[in-house]
């Protein structure tokens, strides 16, 4: 334990003793973090409201103007049995003429003699698999059945919603893995001139009996307290942007962002994470 302890002291004197190098480091850290931050909430809003949006895509399936009630009825209970489909809405005739008088005001009887409206049904599909893929994959199918006449759904405007979807998840792989570099290395050369700036003291505690592992402990936590100590300033700034953002902004902007303790915690670890992995190439490379 009293080892355990020294070490531990050890590693915090190293912070202080690297003064520009470390304050360097966990400047950058912190930027970068911040970075990383603020691009995981956008991104994770984009994604719910694509899915938010892609909720609302249904399926319309206009049958034939000669189809018989056994037939629709028959056709209803087939579209039932389909374990893609989350809900299933029966139209009319009689109810599409009267949607077609709320919406465009005339009534279908006044500007012709006859209701020309067939019979349709409005498929909704199950959460995972409303995607072009599984839209496609039911509208082909209702398509081949003689009894249906069209099977219509916001194609291209789903084509570029998915579209968008891929960029953002680009994006925000490519930034995060630059920025994750970027902090990984500046750790990794703050560590090795603390290393350099302290090698006859490595030196002479070599000489002295000290192992490797003895010799690498400090530097792995002062790399990791870096880490720490810049995701601790960029989670304190995230928080103070989004206080302000959603106390004093909600009359320019009606976005709200939403975040847990979780978020937080899960930044602080993920700094540690850098500044550990940081140092640990260091060591690698001037301790072998």
């Amino acid at each position: 334990m009293t080892v355990f302890w020294f070490l531990i002291k050890e590693g915090f004197r190293g912070l202080a003793r690297s003064n520009y190098s470390s304050a360097f480091s966990i400047i950058i850290i912190t930027l970068s973090i911040v970075l990383l931050g603020f691009g995981y909430v956008a991104a994770r809003d984009t994604l719910f409201l694509v899915d938010h949006v892609r909720a609302q895509f249904d399926v319309d399936i206009f049958l034939h103007s000669s189809a018989t009630p056994g037939e629709i009825d028959a056709f209803g209970k087939m579209l039932a049995e389909m374990n893609k489909i989350q809900s299933i809405t029966y139209i009319s005739p009689d109810s599409a003429a009267e949607r077609f008088k709320q919406e465009f005001g005339e009534d279908i009887f006044d500007i012709l003699d006859y209701n020309p409206l067939p019979p349709s049904f409005t498929i909704r599909l199950k959460s995972e698999f409303r995607n072009l893929a599984g839209i496609e994959e039911i509208s082909g199918i209702v398509s081949g059945i003689s009894l249906v006449d069209e099977a219509k759904y916001r194609k291209n405007f789903l084509i570029l919603l998915e579209k968008y979807q891929r960029y953002t998840l680009a994006t925000v792989f490519t930034v995060f893995a630059f920025l994750t570099l970027v902090s990984v290395l500046l750790i990794s050369n703050s560590i090795k001139m603390t290393i350099v700036a302290r090698r006859d003291v490595i030196s002479t505690m070599k000489l002295v009996g000290a192992t490797n592992n003895f010799i690498r402990a400090p530097f792995l936590i002062e790399g990791t307290l870096q880490g720490f100590i810049g995701a601790m300033f960029a989670s304190i700034f995230i928080a103070l942007v989004f206080y302000f953002l959603n106390n004093y902004l909600q009359t320019i902007i009606s976005y709200r962002a939403i975040v847990s303790y979780r978020f937080y915690a899960g930044i602080i670890l993920f700094g540690g994470a850098l500044g550990l992995t940081g140092s640990t190439r260091a060591i690698r490379k001037f301790l072998k």
